[in-house]
């Protein structure tokens, strides 16, 4: 949504010229604080003390996996199936996506990480781009949670998906430091969430919408 909600923004009476800072998973909130941002389009869940959080769109997540994994060959799985798995953060896949700060506890302890299962060895690099991650998940080193959304605009070859039922919805949400009273971010906000609706409108339309085919 990132281009449409850029578009939307400049024809806000307050906008001001933009400029992108790219981040991965836990970068984004440090930047907001230490001002080097001054909005980010982040997934929750994160550490949202002192910020103001608008949500902008839920979905379903996906799991990939490479073609040739044991686990392909079933149709719907349980985050228990995932123990011993890592995600491309290196968290482990069955604490359900969040970040090991936030992981499930037992008896008040925080979980160890169990050892990776993949099936290529060496550890995994902090941040990763697109394209490295699906060639990792394409070799079995690691797994990956995608919203419905990626999982459509990114079919890839020896790269399945699969449902897991316990698998908790992606969040795409605008986070701001609270004490700004920056006209623009307001603009930014608004125009956000007028592009999520929106986004959110049509996708509903298209579910109803009947298929036709010929015979």
């Amino acid at each position: 949504m990132l281009p449409q909600i850029l578009a939307a923004f400049q024809c806000e009476d307050a906008a001001l010229p933009v400029e992108l800072l790219l981040g991965g998973r836990g970068e984004q909130v440090p930047a907001l604080r230490d001002g080097r941002a001054d909005i980010a389009l982040l997934p929750a869940p994160f550490d949202d003390r002192d910020l103001d959080v608008e949500p902008l769109v839920t979905e379903p997540r996906l799991l990939a996996l490479a073609a040739d994994d044991p686990l392909a060959a079933r149709s719907c799985l349980r985050l228990a199936d995932l123990a011993g798995r890592s995600l491309p953060d290196g968290t482990p896949a069955d604490w359900d996506g969040r970040p090991p700060t936030t992981a499930r506890t037992h008896n008040g302890r925080q979980q160890p990480q169990t050892a990776l299962r993949g099936r290529v060895a060496g550890t995994q690099p902090v941040s990763l781009d697109l394209a490295q991650i699906f060639n990792l998940v394409g070799l079995g080193s690691i797994i990956w949670f995608l919203p419905a959304s990626v999982v459509s605009r990114h079919r890839r070859f020896g790269i399945v998906y699969r449902t897991v039922s316990d698998l908790p919805p992606s969040t795409l949400a605008l986070a701001w430091p609270q004490d700004s009273r920056s006209p623009a971010v307001a603009a930014f906000v608004r125009a956000a969430t007028a592009v999520a609706k929106s986004v959110q409108t049509d996708a509903q339309a298209d579910a109803e919408t009947p298929q036709r085919a010929m015979m």
